[in-house]
């Protein structure tokens, strides 16, 4: 009875072994894939300009020698950079000096009625006026336009009209006026911000809440 389980346990190694060598040989049908996602950091730049009215190749200030009933060319204008995502644009005029600006228009019979007379060229269905804030610790008013639509720059720079293109003294100013205006230290501020629109596609206003929150201006 040893006998024969020896040869049937025998009998098995054997099957086993032959089996394990068909297997070995065997071309299995395979395939494999690989999905890479990439991410790149999105950006939102912007570039205001304006005409070299001085001469000096800096067209980002001017000086100008102020004459009653004189214009000169004045046209802040922002560019979108390549590369940015979509974005709200928006300027900020700040006119320092402000009381004695109030002064001369409230002493002059010549129908001015606030600074924003003295600025030509300025188109309200570009640039839409939101309002003005008084500072009277830096003795400033700034007054707030917005683009009238997000602007894309991803697949090329994209220029804006300019807010306005040129500032007006009237003529009905006289040379004391002036004098006190520069006395006082007058001078115009125009600068430019950009927010992204994603996240706040539905509300241009929380957009510039969160721009002011992050950035104090």
């Amino acid at each position: 009875m040893n006998t024969k389980s020896k040869v049937v346990l025998a009998g098995a190694g054997c099957i086993l072994i032959a089996a394990g060598s068909v297997l070995g040989t065997l071309a299995f049908m395979t395939s494999t894939d690989t999905a890479v996602n990439t991410f790149t950091v999105g950006k939102v730049e912007i570039d205001l300009n304006e005409f070299d009215y001085d001469g000096d190749d800096d067209t980002k200030k001017n000086e100008y020698h102020l004459i009653p009933g004189t214009e000169y060319q004045k046209d802040p204008t922002i560019t979108v950079k390549q590369g940015s995502e979509e974005a709200y644009v928006r300027m900020i005029i700040t006119v320092y000096n402000h009381s004695t600006v109030k002064e001369i228009i409230a002493d002059t019979d010549n129908g001015i009625e606030e600074f924003t007379d003295f600025l030509g060229g300025m188109d309200s269905s570009i640039w839409t006026y939101k309002g003005s804030t008084e500072n009277s610790d830096d003795n400033t008013i700034s007054y707030e336009y917005r683009y009238y639509k997000p602007v894309s720059g991803l697949s090329a720079d994209v220029e804006l009209e300019p807010l306005f293109d040129k500032l007006i003294i009237p003529d009905t100013l006289d040379g004391d006026e002036l004098l006190a205006l520069y006395d006082g230290g007058f001078r115009i501020d125009v600068e430019g911000h950009a927010i992204q629109t994603a996240g706040f596609e539905d509300s241009e206003a929380k957009a510039w809440e969160a721009f002011s929150d992050q950035t104090g201006k």
